[in-house]
């Protein structure tokens, strides 16, 4: 019997350690395009500015052994500042530690459908972030089959978000749990040693600025159409199935529908205090409409 115990556990270490091979998020030499967009108080302009992240240079914190984060605004990273430290546990995933000495669990490897993790995101906040694994696939990069999954908050399983094995999050590598609330960032690109082995399919380059950013968006089809009836009902019509979010004049999240395809949603904005708000797909971020409650 301890024999077939020992035997068993090599094999699931040996597991383990493949999967973690696949991750290779601390690989040399990879770097990650994303891209931030901020909405604006008039709602109707938006600002952007894609950011570049890499891993490099080994440093030993309490006995453990990081890479250091560099984030930069230019690919050649001649700007870089520090924003962290990163390593990995191969049994089971990568921390960040922040430049406070805070630590936390970023990504989970080894995940099937139906688990939750908690992770705390401490390069952009402090709390705790609970997800479940709806859904694994896979996606090809570099000849390889990759695991890609999808995950879940509570609360917010309409805006779900994607982890790719070698890749990282459909957010940024250092983005994984973050909620839009007046603005959202995406992975634009990622790169190993300058090659590319992925790109965001929802846009047509690795770099956009404020203005290449409103073209990038190929999903013209998302784009949902807003009608203004009676009193106080907006007729909102989709050709998509569409999760459609309402925000406020401060960018903060104030409800959110679901408008089937090219079926009429009534929304009663009585319910709503006066002032301006954003009607947005989550389909196509860029295509928000905005309407005024009185």
């Amino acid at each position: 019997m301890k024999k077939y115990f020992v035997i068993a556990t090599i094999v699931s270490l040996i597991c383990n350690i493949s999967i973690a091979n696949n991750w290779n998020l601390l690989k040399s030499g990879k770097r990650w395009n994303i891209i931030q967009i901020t909405y604006n108080p008039n709602m109707v302009n938006h600002d952007s500015i894609t950011y570049f992240v890499k891993f490099e240079g080994d440093t030993t914190i309490n006995s453990h052994n990081y890479l250091c984060v560099y984030q930069a605004t230019n690919h050649e990273f001649g700007n870089k500042i520090l924003n962290g430290f990163v390593r990995e546990d191969s049994e089971i995933g990568m921390y960040f530690r922040s430049l406070q000495g805070n630590e936390g669990l970023l990504y989970k490897y080894n995940m099937h459908a139906g688990d939750s993790v908690t992770i705390a995101n401490l390069s952009a906040w402090g709390d705790s972030i609970r997800y479940f694994v709806a859904d694994i696939d896979s996606i090809q990069i570099d000849d390889k089959y990759m695991r890609k999954y999808t995950m879940i908050q509570d609360d917010y399983e309409h805006m779900p978000e994607t982890w790719i094995e070698g890749v990282g999050s459909s957010l940024g590598i250092l983005n994984s749990g973050m909620v839009s609330a007046g603005g959202t960032t995406s992975l634009l690109c990622c790169f190993d040693n300058n090659v590319l082995i992925y790109k965001n399919p929802n846009y047509q380059d690795c770099y956009c600025s404020t203005h290449t950013a409103l073209q990038s968006i190929v999903k013209s089809e998302s784009e949902i159409n807003v009608y203004f009836g009676n009193q106080n009902i907006v007729s909102i019509k989709s050709p998509i199935d569409n999760y459609v979010k309402i925000f406020n004049s401060y960018g903060m999240l104030v409800g959110t529908i679901h408008v089937l395809a090219n079926q009429e949603y009534n929304l009663n904005t009585s319910k709503y205090s006066k002032g301006i708000y954003v009607i947005s797909p989550t389909t196509n971020l860029f295509k928000a409409k905005k309407i005024i409650v009185y």
